[in-house]
C-alpha cells in the first residue's frame, strides 16, 4: 500500500508539473501571437505613413513643375518677347517625376500627368520644328488664342485639379 501511495504521489507531482508547463507554454504562445499582431499593425501604419509622405512630396513636386510650365507658356505666347521663361534650377526632371508618378500616383493623377507630358513634348516640337511666329528679338512664340495653347492650359488645369483631389486624400490607392 505505501508503494501505491508513493507512486500516486510521484505521478501526481509529475502530472501537475506537466500540466503547469503546458499551460505556461500556451500562455506564452498566446502572448507572442498578440505581440506579433501588434507589431504587424505598427509596421502597416509605418508603411502607410511613409507612402503618404512620398505621395505628398510627389504632389508638391508635380505642382511646382506645372507652375513652371505655366510660366513657360506665358513666355512662348508673348509676341513681344517681354516675358522670359526661366524656371527654378531645383525642379525635379520630368523623367524622374514620371517614374515616381508610375509608382505612387493614383490613376487620375497618372493620366493627367501623361497628358501634360504629351502636350509639353508637342509644344517643344511646335516651337522648334513647326512654324511659330517670332518676337522682335527673334524668339519663337505661339498665338495664345490657338487651340493648341488652349488645350495645353486645359491639360494643366486637369493636372492641378487631380493634384488637389489627391492631396485631399493622400491615402487613396489603386
Amino acid at each position: 500500500m505505501p508503494i501505491v501511495v508513493a507512486a500516486v504521489g510521484v505521478g501526481g507531482t509529475v502530472t501537475a508539473a506537466w500540466l503547469t508547463q503546458r499551460a505556461s507554454k500556451k500562455r506564452e504562445d498566446e502572448r507572442w501571437r498578440r505581440e506579433r499582431e501588434v507589431d504587424e499593425i505598427r509596421w502597416q501604419r509605418e508603411r502607410a505613413d511613409r507612402l503618404r509622405e512620398l505621395r505628398i512630396k510627389l504632389y508638391v513636386d508635380l505642382a511646382e513643375y506645372s507652375q513652371n510650365f505655366e510660366a513657360t507658356l506665358g513666355a512662348v505666347t508673348d509676341e513681344l518677347g517681354i516675358n522670359k521663361s526661366r524656371g527654378p534650377d531645383d525642379l525635379i526632371h520630368h523623367e524622374k517625376l514620371t517614374a515616381q508618378v508610375k509608382l505612387l500616383a493614383p490613376k487620375p493623377v497618372r493620366d493627367a500627368w501623361y497628358q501634360l507630358r504629351r502636350s509639353e513634348e508637342d509644344l517643344y516640337w511646335e516651337l522648334h520644328e513647326g512654324s511659330p511666329n517670332h518676337t522682335p528679338q527673334g524668339q519663337p512664340y505661339l498665338d495664345a488664342d490657338s487651340q493648341f495653347i488652349i488645350g495645353i492650359h486645359r491639360d494643366l488645369a486637369e493636372l492641378q485639379f487631380n493634384l488637389r483631389a489627391a492631396m485631399a486624400d493622400p491615402d487613396l490607392s489603386d
